[in-house]
Formats: structure tokens, sequence, C-alpha cells
């Protein structure tokens, strides 16, 4: 049991960052439009700049799950750590996410309010 809720938590981290990776395309696209490439705050830019990070840790996660479906030994890791881990993982990356793509948005809006 401990070796399928392993898998189970690898494939919805690995959900979770895919959704997280093309909703900074989807932003980063929508921002290239809308506004001119030097109006895009350096933070947002940042963030943008996290999708590859995005492929890398679903797959360390899967090499960790590979390793303890591989290892014999029954008094190994339990999965609340795994999933302490990845959910906090994920959380530090979605909130600077979320930050940065309201900045973009605030830093439009403060450029088309009142002059």
């Amino acid at each position: 049991m401990n070796k399928v809720i392993h898998g189970l938590i690898a494939a919805v981290f690995g959900i979770a960052c895919w959704f997280l990776s093309a909703w900074l395309t989807m932003s980063g696209v929508f921002m290239h439009r809308v506004l001119s490439g030097d109006q895009i705050p350096a933070f947002t830019v940042l963030c943008l700049n996290l999708r590859p990070l995005l492929v890398i840790l679903p797959l360390l996660a899967a090499g960790y799950c590979v390793s303890v479906w591989i290892r014999r030994d029954r008094a190994g890791a339990t999965w609340q750590g795994f999933f302490a881990s990845t959910m906090a993982v994920l959380v530090l990356l979605l909130l600077p996410c979320m930050f940065a793509v309201w900045l973009a948005v605030f830093s439009t809006i403060a450029k088309i309010g009142p002059r």
C-alpha cells in the first residue's frame, strides 16, 4: 500500500506541476501580446522562467518513487514525508508565481489608470 500511495503522490505532483507550467506559459504569452516585452516587471519574468524547473521536479519525485518501489526494506520511507515535501515544494513555487502574475496585472492597471 505504501508503494501505491507514493506513486499516487508523484502522479498528483506531476499533474500539479504541469498545470502550473501551463498557467505560467499562458500568462507569459498573454503578457507578451498585451504588454510590450520591456513593460513586464522583472520579478514576473523571473517567475515565468521557472518552467524548466517544473519539468525537473516531477522527474526527481518519480526517481524517488522508483527507489521506494525497488527498495526491499519494509521499514522504509513512509508516504507522509513524501507528501509533505512535494506539497511544500509546490506551495513554495505557486505563491511567488501567483504574486508575479498579479504584479504584472497591477502594473498594467496602474499604467492605464488616470494621469
